[in-house]
This record gives C-alpha cells, sequence and structure tokens, in this order.
C-alpha cells in the first residue's frame, strides 16, 4: 500500500520540487500541498495523511504551531519537518512537540523518500547529535518521574528527619533530644510516618529508611536540623 502524503510548504518552486520529486516513489502518494499553517490543519482533518511533509516557517501558522496544535488531536499523521536551518534547538523543540524527523532541506532530495518511508513506520529521523540530546533529556524527565514518585515524598521535611533517627536505633528520649522536641511530638511524627508509609512499626521503618537511602542523602553524622 502507498504512504499517503501532504506537503505543507509556502516556497512554490520547492513544493513543486517536492511534489515531483515524490511522484517518482510508487509507494508514495500526495494528496495535496498547502502554504500556510492554517490550510494545513484543515487538510489534515479532511484528507488524513499518513505523513505530514512540514516546513517549519509556514506562514500564518509556523510549522511548530501546527505540531503543538496536532498533539490535542488523536490519529495525527507522523510529522517530517523540512528547515533551511539546521539549529539543534529547532530540531529538539519539533521532536517535543511530536515531530517524528527532521530534515534539512538541503538534503531532502537524496533521502526525502527514505526518511518518509521510515517515520510512516513509527521510526524517528534526527541526526545522531540530536537524537542523543532527546535521549538524555528522556532520562533526566524519567528521573523525575520517579523522585517525585517515590513514597518517601509523602513525608514532611521533619518526619524525614525522624525517620533518619530511627533508622540510627535511637530511643524517642534521644531523638527528642536531637532534634529539639518533647517526647509526644516525636510520637506523633512516628505515627505520622507508620501511618503514611503503611509500615507496621519503627523496625520496618528503620528498614525503609536505609533501602530508600534516606541515611546517604542526610548524612553519616546525624539527621538535618
Amino acid at each position: 500500500m502507498s504512504v499517503s502524503v501532504l506537503i505543507a510548504e509556502d516556497d512554490p518552486l520547492l513544493q513543486s520540487f517536492l511534489k515531483e520529486l515524490l511522484s517518482l516513489e510508487k509507494d508514495l502518494e500526495v494528496l495535496a500541498t498547502v502554504t500556510n499553517g492554517h490550510d494545513c490543519l484543515e487538510s489534515l482533518e479532511r484528507l488524513k495523511p499518513k505523513v505530514l511533509l512540514l516546513d517549519v516557517h509556514l506562514p500564518g501558522l509556523s510549522g511548530l504551531k501546527v505540531l503543538q496544535a496536532l498533539q490535542e488531536k488523536p490519529g495525527s499523521p507522523y510529522a517530517l519537518v523540512l528547515s533551511g536551518v539546521e539549529d539543534e534547538e529547532t530540531q529538539l523543540e519539533a521532536a517535543r512537540l511530536g515531530a517524528r524527523g527532521f530534515l534539512p532541506k538541503s538534503q531532502s532530495r537524496a533521502i526525502l523518500g527514505q526518511a518518509i518511508r521510515a517515520v510512516s513506520e513509527g521510526a524517528t529521523w534526527y541526526s545522531r547529535r540530536v537524537s542523543d540530546l532527546l535521549i538524555r533529556e528522556h532520562q533526566v524527565l524519567v528521573r523525575k518521574v520517579r523522585e517525585t514518585e517515590r513514597p518517601v515524598n509523602v513525608l514532611s521535611d521533619r518526619e524525614r528527619e525522624v525517620l533518619v533517627c530511627v533508622a540510627r536505633g535511637m530511643t524517642n528520649s534521644q531523638i527528642a533530644g536531637e532534634l529539639f522536641m518533647s517526647i509526644h511530638t516525636v510520637k506523633l511524627h512516628i505515627q505520622n510516618i507508620l501511618r503514611k508509609l503503611d509500615l507496621p512499626n519503627r523496625t520496618e521503618a528503620a528498614v525503609f529508611a536505609v533501602r530508600e537511602g534516606l541515611m546517604d542523602e542526610q548524612g553519616a553524622g546525624g539527621a538535618r536540623r
């Protein structure tokens, strides 16, 4: 089956060239060409192509704005961004907005068909450098999400301090002296810690603190003040 393509390019000469170039590929079908972002969105809704060949600098509504609008639409096409500017930030921004690939206009003639086929199958088409940057961004995001989801984050800073003291084997009286609070307050904190973490006793709380690395976070010398 052929891969349907919509070309969004405001330069009439380049638009004509791209259409002619793709017409030579038996498995690629150009459904239509548009010259601005608003017509692009309308044509996408009406024609539902598999791949959108998108100029990043469209008039009226830029290519990046088009990508942003497509994020809110289910069943959007795979977008392959074309640009005469090859800066990394533009490529990264396009990727963040859901583009499957980026193709400099200077390289489009030799590998255009190959790039369209790749993104039509769900693959990405970015330089090695940009791909590496995107992977690093994803890794940072995953770490942040995991940090946010850590069970220990349900505890207040004061409860963390008490939990570290518990893990150090300190009695309620010792914790009270260490953190300058009453024994009654220490007991309340421990009750809250066990309730929030759904733990049965302070021994399990101590094991939890060690497993979560709280001892390392707050220093081997004791709890933070």
